[in-house]
């Protein structure tokens, strides 16, 4: 202990060469490690504290969205429905389904989509679902969609159906037209098949039932 202290003694007074010697030499690969450590700290305490949280999903099936699509529907929506800001909605616009070989662009893409989409209704985080007629048509038939009666505010469910609204398989009404929605037309672009009416409905089993049902209603003005 005699010989270090007055090694230390001997290095504050030593040129400076010398003293960065001594740091490397005693201390270089601790400092190295602390700092280490502080970073993967502040890391994990940001990701934590700052993490935003996906609180909606909606799938927009053979769609593309515009470059402002998701300041105009997602961020517009999540200002509207949520109050902490760590909420958000991931619309997603990346996914494509195939129904006929006519739609030649769209079957490269189609398998690992559909699969992707089955994934997501089996595990109740896909929330609401918007696509052509024949899509929704295609996926309501393997009981996708849930009763809209079972869904939505009686006045409202009425209203749409009057209007004409509706899409129906057999007697249950399982989705809403998105013709009229100016959020969607201004917003997104249908790349299925040509001249398909345009359909949202809510996936079963989805776990964020009220705001998919906010989602709706935001969209279509009401």
């Amino acid at each position: 202990m005699d010989e270090f202290k007055e090694e230390r003694e001997q290095i504050k007074t030593a040129p400076l060469s010398k003293k960065l010697q001594y740091f490397k030499d005693y201390y270089l690969m601790t400092t190295l490690f602390a700092a280490f450590v502080i970073i993967v700290m502040v890391l994990l305490l940001r990701s934590t504290v700052f993490r935003r949280r996906e609180s909606l999903y909606v799938c927009m099936v053979n769609f593309q969205a515009a470059e402002e699509a998701d300041k105009e529907v997602a961020e517009a929506f999540a200002r509207q429905a949520f109050s902490n800001k760590k909420d958000y909605v991931r619309i997603d616009a990346n996914t494509y389904i195939a129904v006929d070989e006519a739609e030649s662009d769209l079957i490269k893409y189609s398998y690992e989509d559909k699969e992707k989409l089955l994934a997501m209704v089996m595990s109740g985080s896909l929330d609401f679902m918007a696509s052509g007629e024949d899509v929704m048509e295609r996926y309501a038939a393997q009981e996708w969609f849930d009763d809209l009666s079972q869904i939505l505010d009686p006045a409202l469910l009425e209203d749409l159906e009057k209007e004409g609204k509706i899409l129906y398989r057999g007697d249950v009404p399982v989705a809403v037209s998105l013709d009229d929605s100016a959020l969607v037309r201004e917003n997104y672009e249908y790349k299925g098949k040509e001249g398909e009416a345009l359909y949202g409905g809510f996936p079963a089993g989805s776990q964020r039932r009220d705001l998919a049902v906010l989602f709706l209603t935001f969209i279509l003005g009401r």
